[in-house]
């Protein structure tokens, strides 16, 4: 699958305005193998980049052994792990025309991929959320927290989706232009008030979501780091709506 995989996504990179896809890891060699086995098998011809985001573990090596480029951000943060990949790939000579985020356990995802990807691919939408069924065993303080979130930007922006996941695709140079910069978990609350305040068109589609199989959660059963992540969700949609358009 390596061979394979480093074959054709090298391929990719040497054409402008294709689609790159974004794994921040943080010890994930466990999960990894399996959501990079099923994206190459569901879209070859997406670029892939897995930012190893201060790892102990061996979540760079398998990464590379299945083909991915990796970049290192060791500073702990979603938020910054996302930010040294948009960077790296802002030096490319072809930049991306899409850039998807897809997290490193997300099984379900790589299938679910070209659905949110494709609206952005055809100028449809400039952004575009997978919105996740509860049902399919969204955990219910991520549940909460997305309702909560999701209904305040529906009051003030008249967002009308009810979801906040991570796995979502964005025109590469609309990214650039918002200017994120959060470091943590209010990555995609910022990405999404943003895009909002500068006019892009948003979507949402549906998605299936299976709960992680392997490694551990961040967030989830880990009291903590739930109360922490809701909390910088709620501050930085908070901070985001006040503050002067950066642009």
């Amino acid at each position: 699958m390596g061979t394979m995989a480093a074959t054709s996504r090298s391929s990719e990179s040497g054409k402008a305005g294709g689609v790159t896809v974004l794994v921040p890891a943080r010890n994930e060699a466990e999960s990894l193998p399996e959501v990079l086995a099923a994206l190459e098998d569901t879209r070859p011809d997406y670029r892939v980049l897995v930012v190893d985001n201060g790892s102990t573990d061996a979540t760079a090596g398998v990464a590379r052994e299945a083909g991915a480029r990796v970049v290192a951000e060791p500073r702990p943060g979603y938020g910054r792990a996302c930010q040294a990949g948009i960077a790296a790939e802002a030096r490319r000579r072809h930049p991306p025309g899409v850039l998807a985020f897809l997290d490193a356990d997300d099984r379900r995802g790589p299938a679910e991929l070209p659905g949110v990807v494709e609206p952005v691919r055809r100028g449809s939408a400039e952004l575009v959320l997978g919105r996740r069924r509860r049902e399919d065993g969204v955990p219910p303080h991520a549940a909460a927290g997305n309702a909560l979130v999701s209904a305040a930007l529906r009051g003030v922006y008249g967002w009308a989706g009810r979801d906040m996941g991570p796995l979502r695709a964005i025109r590469f140079r609309s990214l650039l232009a918002l200017g994120l910069d959060d470091p943590d978990f209010g990555w995609n609350v910022q990405m999404h008030v943003r895009a909002l305040r500068a006019g892009l068109t948003v979507r949402e589609v549906p998605v299936r979501f299976e709960p992680r199989q392997r490694g551990e959660s961040k967030i989830s059963g880990v009291p903590s780091a739930v109360v922490r992540a809701g909390a910088t969700m709620i501050g930085t949609l908070v901070r985001e709506a006040i503050r002067p358009r950066w642009r």
